[in-house]
């Protein structure tokens, strides 16, 4: 097998269950507005995008092509910066992944588009314990996810050939992102998407569990 030498990791769908708190705070903007409200399946297909395309995928077409939209966008970013971590949590094996990587001295990252201005609080609730070379959101101004924009700007920072890591998505945009920027598609299964979806856009492979991932790197240990 081929020696990989770093991990980036998408986050929500990935390493955080994030989906509960994420349809509670557009359900609460919907009602709000006496829009009809989406179920945990829906919001599924919604999340992977950023709160822009979450929201536009919310609504009903008229209103998100409407002057109003830019209103809801600001006040589901506004939402869910006072919920984000009600029922969030990390998934099953997420942990001693991390652990198992630390151990093996194998640098890791995060690479989300979720907004940039909430991947500090939410690394630093969960994730403290685990040093990450870098944690990275949606930035304003700069290509996100699937452009391998900053997928490429990691692996300078870890010193490392695109082609050296593995990325960890659960999304279509997740493994497009790998083949964009030539690191290597793996899906998660546990996450939002189904696995068709993941191999349909490049993963390599999809595994079952977290700690599979631990395969790829435990003979450089």
């Amino acid at each position: 097998m081929q020696r990989f030498k770093g991990v980036i990791f998408d986050l929500d769908g990935t390493l955080l269950d994030t989906i509960q708190d994420i349809a509670n705070t557009m359900n609460t903007v919907l009602q709000r507005y006496n829009f009809p409200t989406h179920d945990l399946d829906s919001y599924r297909f919604f999340i992977g995008s950023g709160i822009a395309k979450l929201v536009e995928r919310s609504l009903p077409s008229e209103v998100s092509e409407s002057a109003k939209y830019s209103k809801l966008v600001e006040e589901v970013f506004q939402e869910y910066a006072l919920h984000l971590n009600k029922f969030t949590a990390p998934y099953s094996g997420v942990v001693d992944l991390l652990d198992g990587l630390t151990q093996l001295d194998v640098p890791f990252a995060i690479l989300s588009n979720k907004a940039d201005e909430f991947m500090d609080e939410v690394v630093s609730n969960y994730f403290s314990k685990w040093n990450f070379a870098v944690v990275l959101g949606a930035r304003y101004g700069l290509p996100r996810k699937p452009d391998p924009y900053s997928v490429l700007e990691i692996a300078e920072i870890m010193a490392l050939q695109p082609s050296e890591i593995v990325y960890l998505g659960d999304t279509d945009i997740d493994m497009q992102t790998a083949v964009n920027s030539g690191t290597y598609a793996v899906g998660a299964a546990w996450g939002f998407r189904s696995a068709e979806e993941l191999r349909a856009n490049g993963a390599h492979i999809v595994i079952q569990h977290p700690c599979e991932l631990l395969e790829f790197f435990q003979d450089l240990g």
